[in-house]
């Protein structure tokens, strides 16, 4: 993007050699999508007609085995059992004032039941004799503060882009491409979309400084004052936290250019003020918060009451009220407001104490930007954003083909998009009744599939030969293609005949 990188680029060309292994992951990558998907379809089309009509079963590298996650998830949603559980919260009369706090049991440890909580009661005659056993008493109170720190989110890449994008307008992964695409090419607002890189190169400081200065005089009113308080107090500056060579592949992160657009359109605009602001957020300082657990004994039983308080807002400044309602995950219910003071030495009598009767739920079915997600890592739920980076290699597809994917999914009906759900069809269902009855396990499991990627990327680098993965690939689709032949299995009507 900078004149002097492409002419250093220009002194440096590398040679054919060097960039043969990202030559050859490129073919692999194409053959390997065609001979499973063209092979794959028909053998299952064949198999799926062979009592006559015809019966259409698309089947494809990484289309099939992203539909597989989408299925899992719809199973283990149908096949959940709810089961009812109590919580008993407690009201405390402290000199300063009430507050309020939550039963658990300190000794509680993971076990194998993935519902069992330390703040849950199985039982509502349980619950009720906790309740009856403080009311009234007075407590024992102990308490820990200590200061948290919180950095802004990484810089976008698509993917990450169109999560958000997703999450908060509803913007559909395809929608979310169209538009970047658009303020790059049309408006030439934003860098290049397709990319998944979270990282700027190392000799981008001063654009990033030009695009800050650009930013101050844009005219967004909003944004303007933090972009003017980031070049006074000198924000942009080398770190490798943002400029990384190492974490740069192809291209860099999604970040506004040093040129302020005009005439965008609603959505383009939504999209482009998105990329601006985490744009900002990473070179501001963390966000400070002071965190207060206190916890009341009362008899035998402890109540937690947790606040949290923004101390200096740092990055979250630039997102006002928005972040204060998303950011702030206080569980004291007043949106981490301070705590009334409790003295050295003061009992607070127990008030109130009531159970309160729940049920367990189901996990979410998928939303795009959950599912997008979970084709990063390969179905693997990871939360944490620079674990989720190193895992990519290991992702299902590339940023810029994870939308198609999805769309294709929706169009061959394999899923319906209802609100944000994504919803698995009886056809997706059967094709993995199918697929598993016959052993292809490539196509049923997302981290197989994701083992591929990872070859590829290995490929790339030149640490695997394009001769020992196509052979795989090979072996693979053969195997594919003879399971539906030598079944005496009854087919799948996955589809209506055409």
């Amino acid at each position: 993007m900078t004149p002097q990188a492409i002419r250093d680029g220009f002194e440096k060309l590398r040679s054919e050699q060097q960039m043969q292994g990202l030559a050859d992951a490129a073919r692999s990558r194409s053959e390997a999508d065609w001979l499973v998907g063209i092979n794959g379809t028909r053998a299952m089309t064949a198999f799926n007609s062979r009592d006559g009509g015809f019966f259409l079963t698309t089947v494809g590298r990484v289309q099939t085995p992203t539909l597989s996650l989408v299925v899992d998830r719809e199973d283990k949603i149908r096949k959940f059992i709810s089961r009812d559980y109590w919580e008993v919260h407690g009201t405390f009369d402290a000199q300063a004032g009430q507050y309020l706090g939550k039963w658990f049991n300190p000794q509680w440890k993971k076990t194998e039941d993935a519902e069992a909580k330390a703040d849950r009661v199985w039982s509502a005659a349980e619950a009720q004799a906790i309740a009856a056993a403080v009311k009234g008493k007075p407590a024992t109170v102990t308490e820990e503060s200590k200061p948290t720190t919180q950095a802004s989110p990484l810089l976008f890449d698509l993917t990450s882009l169109q999560r958000e994008a997703n999450g908060k307008f509803g913007f559909s992964a395809k929608t979310t491409l169209a538009l970047a695409q658009s303020l790059y090419e049309r408006h030439k607002a934003l860098t290049y979309p397709r990319t998944d890189s979270r990282a700027l190169p190392e000799d981008y400081v001063p654009v990033a400084q030009q695009t800050f200065e650009m930013l101050a005089h844009s005219g967004m009113r909003h944004l303007e004052p933090f972009a003017q308080q980031a070049i006074g107090a000198g924000y942009v500056r080398p770190t490798k936290r943002i400029f990384d060579n190492s974490k740069v592949s192809d291209h860099f992160a999604i970040i506004p250019t040093t040129q302020a657009p005009s005439g965008l359109s609603e959505a383009e605009q939504k999209l482009y003020d998105l990329v601006v602001r985490r744009f900002m957020a990473v070179f501001f300082p963390s966000a400070e918060y002071q965190v207060t657990t206190r916890i009341s004994k009362v008899e035998q039983h402890s109540f937690k009451t947790e606040g949290k308080v923004l101390v200096k807002p740092g990055w979250l400044a630039i997102y006002g009220k928005e972040a204060a309602n998303e950011v702030e995950d206080a569980k004291e219910g007043d949106k981490g407001q301070p705590l009334v003071a409790v003295q050295p030495g003061e009992q607070p009598r127990t008030s109130d104490a009531q159970p309160k009767g729940l049920k367990t739920k189901p996990p979410a079915r998928y939303s795009e930007a959950t599912l997008l997600g979970a084709m990063e890592s390969a179905g693997k739920q990871i939360d944490d954003e620079e674990l989720r980076s190193a895992m990519q290699e290991k992702g299902l597809g590339t940023p810029a083909t994870r939308a198609a994917i999805i769309e294709g999914l929706l169009t061959e009906k394999y899923m319906l998009r209802e609100g944000r759900e994504l919803i698995p069809t009886a056809k997706a269902f059967q094709l993995m009744t199918l697929l598993r009855g016959l052993q292809v396990d490539e196509l049923c499991r997302a981290d197989l599939t994701g083992e591929w990627e990872y070859k590829l990327s290995q490929m790339e680098k030149g640490a695997l030969s394009r001769a020992a993965f196509m052979q795989e690939i090979a072996a693979m689709t053969e195997r594919m293609v003879k399971k539906p032949r030598s079944t005496t299995a009854t087919p799948f009507r996955v589809t209506t005949p055409r």
